[in-house]
């Protein structure tokens, strides 16, 4: 399976069979992605050997990206540490 998407979504079908309960205490501003949504996109990132962030936001599908919101590559001092 080289689909990001088609991972990500099996992934996380998988940990909500799993989970008995919302990962996420309460919170003043609700994130954008939940817990079991981050825990899927870093366990599909290990599963399909995605070492770096910056490979890793290149790679996301545009649904994905827009639930993140806050791209890297536009913070000046996430290039100046690139």
């Amino acid at each position: 399976m080289n689909n990001l998407s088609a991972n990500y979504e099996r992934i996380l079908e998988v940990l909500r069979k799993i989970s008995k309960e919302q990962l996420l205490s309460y919170q003043r501003r609700q994130p954008k992605l939940s817990d079991l949504e981050l825990i899927s996109l870093s366990l599909t990132a290990e599963f399909m050997g995605i070492d770096s962030e910056n490979d890793l936001f290149r790679k996301l599908p545009d649904s994905l990206l827009s639930k993140i919101g806050h791209y890297p590559e536009k913070c000046v001092s996430y290039k100046s540490r690139v």
